[in-house]
């Protein structure tokens, strides 16, 4: 069976996202999907939105699209004095800087509220087999609620922890669990979960962040500085 290869958040940064895809064995013909947060912080969130799209890639939800689906259809109608998580903390300002066809931002936002909040892979497996699950963030306990109606606290549980969770741990002993979310200087795996985000929006004059992707299940790993101007 062909190799997966999962990447970690990108966050608007298009050109390291295409070098990155280069370093990969078919390049964008590889057997691609994302932890997402494919927006926000770097300038050109447009861009890599439509790439992934068009390419259609699998993709779960992140938190970041998860704030600009709540908060695009409130700029759409005008509404003032808007003072949303995104806009104020998340740099969803740059998110609609790169936007300049109104069309286009709609058609996106439509396609962000189709992702699941995870994906399976029953046929990839580990060594110990377990097969793979990958969310945006690590999920914890609450992965015995996925199936629970969406209106249920165990539901909302389940998609908190898809979304947000941070430096908690759990063995859900059947799934090994590839997620991003909290960015880190190394990817960490180990035996159960895998976090590859490793910051790539970040740059500095000293160092500079990177975009990872994981060869599933041989765990081997493709890094890209980050190269945005």
């Amino acid at each position: 069976m062909e190799n997966i290869y999962i990447l970690g958040d990108v966050h608007g940064c298009y050109k390291s996202l295409l070098a990155l895809i280069e370093k990969l064995p078919k390049k964008k013909d590889s057997n691609i999907c994302f932890v997402v947060d494919l927006i926000d912080k770097g300038n050109d969130s447009s861009k890599v939105i439509e790439f992934v799209k068009a390419n259609n890639y699998p993709c779960v939800l992140g938190n970041h699209e998860k704030y600009m689906i709540e908060t695009m259809p409130l700029i759409l109608e005008n509404v003032k004095n808007l003072n949303h998580t995104w806009i104020t903390k998340n740099n969803g300002d740059k998110t609609l800087k790169s936007y300049n066809d109104l069309d286009m931002l709609k058609e996106h936002l439509q396609w962000l509220d189709t992702l699941p909040l995870y994906l399976e892979h029953k046929d990839f497996k580990t060594t110990d087999n377990r097969y793979l699950v990958i969310t945006h963030s690590h999920i914890l306990e609450s992965w015995k609620y996925k199936d629970y109606p969406i209106d249920s606290n165990e539901y909302k549980a389940f998609e908190k922890e898809c979304l947000f969770s941070r430096y908690k741990s759990f063995d859900n002993k059947e799934i090994f669990n590839v997620y991003g979310h909290t960015p880190m200087a190394e990817p960490i795996i180990e035996n159960y979960k895998a976090n590859i985000d490793l910051g790539c929006f970040f740059k500095s004059n000293n160092e500079s962040g990177k975009l990872c992707a994981l060869e599933f299940p041989s765990m081997k790993t493709f890094i890209q500085d980050n190269i945005e101007e």
